[in-house]
């Protein structure tokens, strides 16, 4: 479907009619082409989408049951299995592009960069929003869930990934900011004199600028775009995150939710002939804990 050629065959009639459908069909657009620039969210979220009006509900088990050792036939204490509930409610990221009425009816307007752009700086909001939600939570953990450095500290650093490994394994994830120095923890050096490793590694580092594994977890680099300056990176830099790959997704402690799809709505100004809409996305975020948090955080002082 060519919704640039849809849109401007309805602006060359713009009846009431038809501008409610040009901005039906670029909330439609937008809606359908909201795909996460970066990997962030997927990698380290639980995402739920439910309908306009739902609540999502968020199930963490808790830690309810326990064993005793006791004489044979003997009647034991009871324990339960113990759940929680969270109800995670949503707010709204806006935006109102508006256009010149005659620019509209003549096509002069180009449909796809405005779709392109309302697109990028919503799921750009929302990254910003649950970036901010999961840092004023972390900040208050204490090791092996969260800690600080000057660099990465192996003293501070690898006690936190061993104690994940004990769960069944993890994945260290973040920007090349910090993936990168992790080749440095290693002793790693690209000396021309003398080869230190096997060649393997060496054309691994000489290929990526990374290593793949650090004790015994795999190091992910994070796709992160810059923001609107073109030089600001759209995640965090700071941050390195130790997931246990064992745990379920449910599991993690960022809760995100998407309600319904993009609302689109539109209006023209009599006054100054614009043609006005609004584009509304209802989403929420928050972090659920059950008995202690299900991921590492690690923050570089440094960057």
């Amino acid at each position: 479907m060519n919704v640039a050629k849809l849109i401007a065959d309805l602006a060359a009639n713009p009846t009431p009619h038809n501008r409610y459908q040009i901005a039906q069909l670029v909330g439609f657009t937008v809606n359908e082409l909201i795909q996460p620039q970066t990997d962030w969210v997927s990698l380290i979220a639980d995402v739920k989408n439910i309908g306009f009006g739902e609540r999502a509900s968020f199930k963490l088990k808790e830690d309810g049951l326990r064993a005793f050792i006791q004489a044979k036939g003997a009647t034991t204490a009871r324990s339960k299995i113990a759940h929680k509930q969270v109800d995670l409610g949503t707010t709204a990221v806006s935006i109102r592009p508006m256009i010149n009425f005659l620019e509209l009816k003549t096509g002069r307007v180009q449909m796809s960069d405005l779709i392109a752009d309302a697109t990028v700086k919503m799921e750009n909001a929302m990254i910003g929003y649950f970036q901010a939600v999961l840092r004023s939570a972390v900040t208050s953990w204490t090791p092996p869930f969260y800690a600080t450095g000057a660099g990465l500290v192996k003293t501070t650093l690898n006690p936190m990934i061993r104690h994940w490994q004990r769960t069944g394994g993890a994945a260290l994830v973040g920007d090349i900011e910090v993936t990168a120095k992790i080749a440095e923890m290693t002793g790693f050096t690209a000396s021309t004199a003398t080869q230190q490793y096997a060649p393997s590694i060496i054309e691994e580092y000489n290929r990526s600028g990374l290593i793949g594994t650090y004790l015994g977890s795999k190091v992910v680099t994070i796709v992160n775009p810059f923001q609107e300056d073109g030089l600001t990176p759209l995640i965090d830099t700071r941050y390195l995150y130790i997931l246990p790959t064992a745990t379920d997704v449910s599991m993690r402690p960022l809760k995100v939710v998407f309600e319904g799809d993009v609302v689109a709505t539109e209006d023209t100004h009599i006054d100054d002939l614009t043609y006005e809409m609004r584009l509304d996305r209802f989403f929420g975020a928050g972090v659920v804990l059950g008995k202690n948090p299900t991921i590492g955080v690690y923050e570089d002082l440094s960057v």
